[in-house]
């Protein structure tokens, strides 16, 4: 702000600085202008309250001098920005005298002032990584890339198939033996393909329950849309619900300490998913060695996702979701024709 600022009035960015009213600015260093222990609570708090009164005058003085070009490239992006990270990362501090840091992650948080696009991720509950995720499709009989996406590391992964699927498109491809990660389940490709009685193989989604019975020891019949725990208790459901079992049979039940850590008064309830039938085939699927050997596919896409992976390295090349997607594309591209040379070379071998 303080740079473009300062080129549109044809001033230094010191003097900026010090009309607007933000000298912590004019140091080398934030931390340095401020110059205190950050261990010590109270004066971390009156540095962030410091910082936010500068920040503060600093949007009032520039909407003062430039009304006209706040609102307008290049001020306009660098206002936003800021506006940005500090609803996200400070709230108002309950104590009085400003602003604090914000307790828990604000949702769709930016982490990176230079790529507004680029998000928080995780790999796991204890695994976290900022940037973005990569997306392939893959023709796993000639093992080629057919379609490349990037979405931000906080999106689901069915986010990715619209773009993958309008690539696959303009090739003239159809899709009628779809192997996916179950990230991509609640994709609309996959009702797709189950319209046009295409095979869906992919691994279920885990049934736990913390030492209780799991969704696995239930039986559920998807024809009479009925489900039954394991003492024999039936309640008819509806996908997309959640079946409540009736408190007083629970109560009575020899079963109840296994099945649930619910107060008296209330029986054992079960999710039922809005895509439970193909939930419930899948499991079918996963009990047979010719089901578990459709699965071991798919770890073509799981090379191909590493070998892309050495390629370009753990860290975004470029700004910005666009040119990070073409960079996917370009690896993509010379990993098909190392994967075709490698055929040929094959093929003339075995002639």
């Amino acid at each position: 702000m303080v740079s473009c600022a300062a080129g549109l009035l044809g001033w230094t960015e010191e003097q900026v600085c010090r009309q607007a009213g933000i000298p912590l600015l004019v140091e080398g260093s934030i931390k340095r202008a401020l110059d205190i222990d950050w261990n010590d609570a109270v004066e971390k708090r009156e540095a962030i309250q410091t910082f936010s009164r500068q920040l503060d005058a600093l949007q009032t003085w520039i909407a003062g001098q430039l009304p006209e070009e706040i609102a307008k490239p290049p001020l306009r992006e660098p206002v936003e920005t800021l506006a940005q990270i500090r609803t996200q990362d400070l709230e108002p501090d309950p104590q009085g005298g400003g602003a604090r840091i914000r307790e828990g992650v604000a949702e769709d948080r930016r982490v990176s002032i230079a790529d507004k696009e680029m998000r928080h991720g995780r790999k796991s509950k204890s695994k976290r990584f900022n940037g973005f995720k990569r997306h392939i499709a893959a023709d796993v009989d000639r093992g080629l890339i057919l379609a490349c996406a990037l979405t931000p590391a906080n999106r689901p992964e069915e986010e990715a198939m619209p773009s993958l699927t309008v690539d696959i498109a303009h090739q003239g491809l159809g899709i009628d033996h779809l192997l996916i990660d179950r990230g991509y389940i609640n994709s609309t490709l996959v009702d797709h393909v189950l319209r046009r009685r295409g095979k869906i193989i992919c691994k279920p989604w885990a049934s736990r329950n913390r030492h209780l019975f799991p969704k696995s020891a239930f039986t559920l019949n998807m024809r009479d849309r009925t489900i039954e725990c394991p003492n024999g208790q039936v309640q008819r459901f509806t996908v997309g619900t959640t079946v409540e079992f009736d408190a007083d049979i629970c109560d009575r039940c020899a079963l109840r300490r296994q099945c649930t850590t619910a107060e008296l008064g209330n029986g054992r309830s079960v999710a039922i998913a809005e895509n439970e039938p193909l939930q419930q085939r899948l499991r079918k699927q996963l009990q047979t060695s010719a089901g578990r050997a459709a699965l071991r596919e798919r770890t073509t896409i799981e090379h191909k996702l590493a070998h892309i992976s050495q390629r370009q390295g753990n860290h975004a090349r470029y700004v910005g979701i666009r040119k990070n997607t073409f960079d996917l594309r370009r690896a993509s591209a010379i990993q098909n024709l190392e994967t075709l040379h490698r055929a040929e070379v094959e093929s003339r071998k075995a002639a």
